[in-house]
C-alpha cells in the first residue's frame, strides 16, 4: 500500500514538509521518501498512531454517571457498583463504543485495565477490532460484594483471559490498587508476573495516601516496591502524590509513569509533575483513563491539557511538542513491551494516522514556533482521516471496516445498568 501525504512526523519529533510517500508492506513501513503528494490524502499529515497507556474500556458505558466526586466516593458510590452490574453483553457494548471512539481519535494501541469479570469478552472485541493492545482483568480481592473476587476464582479468571489473548493483543497483569488487594494477592501477582507487562494505579489521590499500609511504607511507590511490583514492565497510572525520593525510585527500577491529566483534575487529585519526572529520568506515557472521569477518550485532548499543566508545574515547562509526541507514541509503546512501534521509519510497524488540518491551520502550524505542539493541539476527532494498525486500515472517513455499528438503545442499556447497580438519579 502506498500512502501519499504532504508531511510526516519525523522520528526526532519534528515535522517534515514537502510531500512524502509511505510504502507499507506486510504490516511494516517499507520506506518513507520525498514524493509529490497526490490523491485524496494529499493534504494530510502522517503521524505515528497514539498509544493509550491507561484506559478502562468497560467504563465507557458509564460516561457522565459519576460526576462531582473525589476518587474514593467515585469508586464506591458509582464505578464499582456499575462494574458489578455489568454482564457479558453490556461489557461487549462498552468495549465497542470505546474502540470506535479511540480509532476515530487516532489511537492505534492501548493498555486496558479491564474489570474483575467479563474481561474475556473485551479481549474478543479487541481482537476483532484489529487494534494493538495489552488486555487485563482487574484483580481485587478486597472491595464491594459482587465485584471483588476470591483468590482461587481470580486465578481461574486470569487463566481464561490470558487464553483468549493472541495476535496483536497481549496480556497484562493489573492488580487494581493498594486498597483493593491483599498482601497474598500482591505476592501471587509479583511471583507470576515477573518480567511481564503489568499495571496498577498509584499515588493518585490525597485520601488514598492516608491508608495505613501506604503511610507505613513511606508512599505508594515504596509500598509497591516492597511487594516486588516495580520494574521495566510496570506502568503506574497517575503518580500525582509522590513522596520524596519516589521519582528516583521509579527511574532506577525502569518503572513507567502514566499521566492522566483530565482524571486528576476531575476527581480533584492534583497535578502530576511531569517535568520533574522527566528530569529524574522516568519514562512518561499518557492515558485518557475511563470515560466517567474524563468524559472523552481523545488522547490528543489529554496531551493539550498535559502540555498546559506542565507549564503550571514549571514555568516554563521546558518540554517541547516532540517530548509529548514521543510520550504518546514510542515511549508508551516501549512501556507496553512493543518493539518497532511508535515511529514512521523504515522497518517499523505500520501504525499510522493521517490528519487533515484546514489550509489555514496548516499554514499556521508550519510557521509556528513548535509545529509538533500545534499539530497535537488540533481537534483530532474532526481531523483524523485514516487510522491504520499493522498495515491494516481500521478507520477511514467515518467507516469502521472491522467493527459493527453500536446498538440504538444505549439509553435503555444505561438505565438497566443503573437499576442493577442500585443507583438513583436521572436514569429512571
Amino acid at each position: 500500500m502506498r500512502i501519499e501525504c504532504r508531511a510526516v512526523a519525523a522520528p526526532d519529533g519534528t515535522l517534515r514538509d514537502g510531500g512524502f510517500a509511505l510504502e507499507v508492506e506486510d504490516g511494516r513501513i517499507r520506506s518513507v521518501s520525498p514524493a509529490a503528494a497526490g490523491g485524496e490524502m494529499a493534504r494530510c499529515v502522517a503521524v505515528p498512531g497514539l498509544v493509550q497507556a491507561h484506559v478502562h474500556l468497560c467504563q465507557t458505558l458509564f460516561r457522565g454517571m459519576a460526576e462531582d466526586r473525589t476518587l474514593l466516593p467515585w469508586l464506591e458510590e458509582r464505578i464499582w457498583p456499575l462494574e458489578a452490574a455489568h454482564d457479558a453483553e453490556t461489557t461487549r457494548i462498552s468495549a465497542l463504543l470505546s474502540l470506535r471512539e479511540l480509532l476515530a481519535a487516532g489511537c492505534t494501541g492501548l493498555m486496558d485495565m479491564g474489570s474483575v469479570r467479563h474481561s474475556a469478552v473485551t479481549v474478543e472485541m479487541l481482537r476483532e477490532s484489529g487494534i494493538r493492545a495489552r488486555a487485563a482483568n482487574s484483580l481485587m480481592d478486597r472491595g464491594p460484594e459482587g465485584l471483588a473476587g476470591e483468590p482461587g476464582w481470580l486465578r481461574e479468571e486470569t487463566a481464561r483471559v490470558r487464553a483468549g489473548c493472541g495476535g496483536l493483543v497481549g496480556y497484562a497483569w493489573a492488580p487494581r490498587f493498594a486498597l483493593s488487594c491483599s498482601d497474598a494477592l500482591w505476592e501471587w501477582v509479583a511471583r507470576e508476573s515477573a518480567g511481564q507487562v503489568r499495571a496498577t494505579h498509584s499515588s493518585e489521590a490525597p485520601e488514598e495516601m492516608e491508608h495505613p499500609a501506604i503511610e507505613e511504607a513511606g508512599g505508594n511507590v515504596r509500598f509497591l516496591q516492597q511487594r516486588g511490583f516495580l520494574g521495566p514492565g510496570t506502568l503506574l497510572a497517575h503518580c500525582v502524590q509522590l513522596r520524596a525520593g519516589e521519582k528516583e525510585l521509579l527511574a532506577s527500577t525502569g518503572t513507567s509513569a502514566v499521566h492522566c491529566p483530565w482524571t486528576n483534575l476531575r476527581l480533584g487529585s492534583g497535578i502530576a509533575d511531569v517535568p520533574a519526572l522527566d528530569s529524574a529520568g522516568v519514562r512518561v506515557a499518557l492515558g485518557s483513563d475511563g470515560a466517567p472521569c474524563n468524559n472523552g477518550l481523545d488522547l490528543a485532548a489529554d496531551l493539550r491539557l498535559a502540555m498546559a499543566l506542565a507549564s503550571v508545574r514549571r514555568r516554563p515547562s521546558g518540554l517541547p511538542g516532540g517530548f509529548w509526541l514521543r510520550a504518546a507514541t514510542e515511549s508508551a509503546a516501549q512501556a507496553l513491551g512493543w518493539t518497532g512501534v511508535g515511529r514512521l521509519q523504515e522497518g517499523w510497524r505500520a501504525d499510522v494516522v493521517l490528519l487533515e488540518p484546514t489550509e489555514a491551520e496548516w499554514q499556521q502550524i508550519l510557521t509556528g514556533e513548535d509545529p509538533v505542539r500545534a499539530l497535537l493541539e488540533l481537534h483530532w476527532p474532526s481531523r483524523v482521516r485514516m487510522t491504520m494498525v499493522d498495515g491494516r486500515v481500521l478507520y477511514r472517513d467515518g467507516d469502521y471496516p472491522t467493527l459493527p455499528a453500536p446498538p440504538k438503545d444505549l439509553a435503555q442499556m444505561r438505565r438497566k445498568l443503573a437499576r442493577r447497580a442500585g443507583i438513583g438519579g436521572g436514569w429512571d
